[in-house]
């Protein structure tokens, strides 16, 4: 089948404002394809779970940088379900889109590859570092996914425009990105990869994460890792289950 006969399932497609991340606050594109390989408990967006739904569009890449491009930005955030998800051709979606100019960040759950060099050689992308990033999630205990947590595989591969998010609920979350953090510091450093901590929405209070970032700021100072709060800031604009917005 050629790349242009092939169609993916995707939920929505709407502009917006970046909710969370270094990106937060700008108007971008997002682009929401269906199926997810991970089931996490605290999951807000499990309507995007299944990508055999009758109510999802199939769409052809073409068709989908068309509607992109109706809304008159640049900007594209592809998420899902999951946008990374082997042997399935929405995988390669981010890859086309870069490749016609736009902005591209990816939103992915850790447990998937990130990008060969062999599958970034396949599409003509004049900078990854500046036209196609990662927001690279590392599951916490919290959301019961974190045993598909993909590592070092990952982090070699991730450049200075990538971050990485931890979502934790308690302690123990907090802990655990801690551990992970020690553990891969020096490869975290030398990439300078933005770490955002947020939270998960109404389980854990916002001061308990400032609270840790404060007594552990020492040791990310020292170790030159670059570490933040990151809020999910649509949740306190518009209501948190609200879709398209």
């Amino acid at each position: 089948m050629k790349k242009e006969d092939i169609k993916i399932p995707v939920v929505e497609i709407f502009k917006s404002i970046s909710g969370e991340g270094v990106s937060a606050g700008e108007v971008v594109v997002f682009v929401r394809v269906a199926g997810c390989n991970l089931r996490c408990s605290y999951c807000d967006t499990k309507y995007s779970y299944n990508q055999n739904l009758e109510e999802y569009q199939y769409l052809t890449y073409e068709e989908i940088r068309e509607r992109i491009n109706k809304f008159n930005c640049n900007k594209v955030i592809c998420t899902g379900g999951e946008p990374l998800e082997s042997d399935q051709a929405k995988r390669y979606l981010p890859l086309y889109l870069a490749e016609q100019g736009f902005k591209v960040r990816i939103e992915t759950n850790g447990s998937c590859q990130l990008y060969s060099e062999q599958e970034l050689s396949e599409f003509e992308i004049n900078s990854r570092d500046s036209d196609l990033n990662y927001t690279l999630d590392i599951k916490s205990p919290s959301s019961k996914m974190s045993d598909n947590n993909i590592f070092m595989d990952n982090f070699i591969k991730l450049e200075s425009n990538d971050e990485l998010k931890f979502v934790v609920g308690d302690n123990q979350d907090l802990e655990y990105a801690l551990a992970v953090i020690e553990k891969h510091k020096n490869i975290l450093a030398q990439r300078q990869v933005m770490i955002n901590f947020s939270p998960i929405f109404e389980v854990i209070e916002v001061d308990e994460i400032v609270e840790f970032l404060k007594q552990e700021s020492l040791f990310f100072t020292k170790n030159n890792l670059k570490v933040r709060l990151s809020l999910q800031i649509h949740k306190f604009i518009w209501p948190p289950e609200a879709r398209g917005v």
